[in-house]
């Protein structure tokens, strides 16, 4: 704190003692005279006005400058100059010349003029100091909008918005609470509050260290926090324990009494949007002189805490309408956010029911690459120690692992559900071909017995059909042995040594006025040599990945989100260039897409049975992820991390059904 202001004689002569008499009869009040030495100048002092006789004058300039050098207030200086000597041209207009002989009067007004002056420079200083102090508070509440705007997480928006609040207003502690909707109650039209709550969402603390759970209460006027809500007007307590008795609201002192703390002033600021419904409180408590300082005791307190000015007020009152603003908009873009993964979720879903034992597995790949992604940001060794993914990128990473298989709707449904190498139609008229060359065999049979017997009873001979009855026998024993191969090359495994061979000389085989016992077309499926698809049906199954991007690029993705198509696109490519649909290298693949590739293979294998393959358990298909890691085919520090997290156990109540 300044001293008051001093005038201080320097008189080296003749001593001016009426002189000074009369100048303090003509100062305001606050101006006390004294006579330090020089050297007892203190830079805590108020403004000084000098006095020097004739005698020291010539020392005036000096003696001055010295004062401006060490003191915060004003200096200004009233120089008596010798009989005969000139006053130098005026460049300072805290400096008065009078000339001798000395005249009590002329002394006054000139002391006058300087004390005005230095009254006016206070007022400008003052002004100077209180437009730095709003320019400084104004660029903070600036900053802290910028940083409130762009803060897209819930949870850290609401950390934000009470830290800063008690920054700007040096507040020991603090709480947030919302105003939420009861959705079992309807809105009464005589009561606005009649379906509401408040949510104690956030506390802080900086001199205990306690945590704090989630609690709801009345939207009524008995709390501080219930009355700043109901009434919308900022609440300001200069000490809680002193309220009225018939006072409206109360403060309750269950939180003190079990903490041994003490809450003394209380700033309760409403939140409110932009149509002026109030949306949350802010409730700052015991405004410190010094925010660093711990409130550890009694004596800590007495000597820190002090009331929330208007300054406070209005500053926590700014950020409380840029904190809902930006809660407004939080909860606007997580309502866009969940019709968007609605939307995306039904669409999923809707392109699954094409093949419902493929049911979920967009859901679970987004669920295992999310997870892959949030362990790496905790990752500090190997090649992606450094990778971190901000909430932004996971959000990407997930709408692309669930889209990944979205252009499955350009692919035709009988060859996406493919489960053998011919379609059932295909083996329905095999088997039914079978079946007619039987009937005809046996039609040939009879009518070969009828002629014999007829021959033989011309002849009166008895009739000899044991060769007849044998080689019907074999013929259609032998068909069905050829029906049987031909099921059993049906499978979508791989044909056994010779297996196509003996498909080929099958297809081959004439019956009599039937044909061939398999078309060209059957020939060519059957002779699959692994899995259930042609090479033309797997390269239309492997241009999903090309629907998907062309469907995805279409959609006009914000900029945080723009590179979900790209990392869709590549979840089917390889490190060593084997992949499709562009046969990309590993420099090439998108990091995302690399651990896509992993969580679509493990699910893929590891998926609930389906009409071609049985469900894998965990370790079998880690195992063959792991060969294909040694071929070179999949990132192997991103598999490492894969199964020692055990991020595949994030679906492994999924493995079997």
């Amino acid at each position: 704190m300044k001293k008051d202001q001093i005038i201080t004689s320097f008189l080296f002569g003749e001593i001016h003692t009426d002189l000074i008499t009369q100048i303090l009869g003509s100062l305001k009040k606050g101006w006390v005279p004294v006579r330090p030495p020089e050297q007892d100048l203190s830079d805590d002092y108020g403004d000084v006005l000098l006095i020097f006789d004739s005698d020291a004058a010539a020392q005036s300039g000096r003696i001055v400058r010295r004062y401006r050098s060490r003191l915060f207030g004003q200096v200004a200086a009233l120089v008596l100059l010798p009989e005969g000597k000139t006053p130098p041209r005026r460049f300072d207009e805290l400096v008065e010349y009078i000339r001798s002989p000395l005249s009590a009067g002329e002394a006054a007004r000139a002391v006058q003029r300087l004390t005005s002056t230095i009254a006016s420079k206070q007022e400008i200083r003052a002004l100077q100091v209180k437009l730095t102090l709003q320019s400084q508070e104004l660029s903070e509440l600036n900053r802290i909008g910028i940083a409130l705007s762009a803060e897209r997480d819930p949870e850290a928006l609401l950390e934000l918005i009470l830290t800063k609040a008690r920054e700007i207003t040096s507040a020991d502690a603090g709480s947030l609470y919302l105003v939420e909707t009861d959705p079992e109650k309807k809105e009464k039209e005589t009561d606005f509050w009649g379906n509401k709550w408040l949510r104690f969402k956030l506390a802080h603390n900086d001199s205990l260290e306690t945590s704090y759970k989630e609690f709801i209460m009345p939207v009524a006027k008995k709390s501080m926090a219930g009355y700043t809500a109901v009434t919308g007007e900022p609440l300001n307590i200069k000490d809680a324990y002193r309220i009225a008795a018939d006072s409206e609201f109360q403060h309750n002192r269950s939180f003190d009494e079990k903490m041994g703390y003490r809450t003394q002033s209380v700033l309760c600021i409403p939140m409110k949007s932009h149509q002026g419904e109030t949306i949350g409180v802010l409730q700052l408590i015991n405004r410190k002189r010094d925010f660093d300082v711990r409130l550890e005791d009694k004596k800590a307190r007495l000597r820190q805490v002090m009331p929330f000015d208007k300054r406070c007020e209005a500053l926590a009152s700014s950020l409380a309408s840029q904190a809902a603003v930006s809660i407004e908009n939080m909860r606007l873009y997580e309502e866009i956010k969940r019709l968007f993964e609605g939307f995306i979720i039904a669409s999923v879903h809707a392109i699954e029911q094409r093949d419902p034992t493929t049911s979920g597995h967009s859901e679970r790949v987004a669920e295992l690459t999310v997870g892959l992604a949030e362990t790496l940001n905790r990752h500090d060794r190997g090649p992606y120690a450094d990778l971190r993914f901000s909430r932004d990128d996971i959000q990407q990473i997930k709408y692309a692992s669930l889209l990944h298989d979205f252009g499955k709707i350009g692919v035709r449904e009988r060859v996406l559900v493919k489960a053998k190498k011919l379609y059932p139609e295909q083996m329905e008229s095999i088997r039914f071909r079978f079946r007619f060359i039987k009937q005809a065999i046996e039609l040939n049979y009879t009518r070969e017995q009828v002629r014999k017997l007829l021959n033989d009873q011309r002849s009166r001979s008895r009739p000899n059909l044991q060769d007849l009855d044998g080689d019907f026998k074999k013929r259609l024993e032998e068909i069905d042995r050829y029906l049987e191969f031909i099921v059993q090359a049906n499978e979508p495994r791989v044909l056994e040594e010779g297996g196509v061979e003996k498909i080929l000389e099958i297809s081959q085989i004439q019956m009599d006025d039937f044909g061939n016992l398999l078309t060209g077309d059957e020939t060519k499926l059957l002779t699959i040599p692994r899995g259930s698809l042609s090479e033309v049906e797997r390269r239309e199954i492997e241009s999903h990945v090309t629907h998907t991007f062309n469907f995805l690029s279409r959609i006009p993705w914000a900029s945080h989100l723009k590179a979900v198509p790209q990392i869709a696109y590549a979840h089917h490519e390889k490190l060593d260039g084997t992949g499709y649909p562009r046969s990309l290298k590993s420099s090439a693949i998108p990091i995302p897409s690399k651990m896509m590739t992993i969580s679509d293979i493990y699910d893929a294998l590891t998926a609930a049975d389906r009409p071609y393959k049985k469900a894998m358990p965990s370790d079998r298909a880690l195992s063959i992820l792991d060969m294909e890691v040694k071929q070179g085919k999949i990132d192997p520090d991103l598999f490492e991390i894969f199964v020692q997290a055990k991020i595949f156990e994030r679906v492994s109540r999924k493995e079997t059904h």
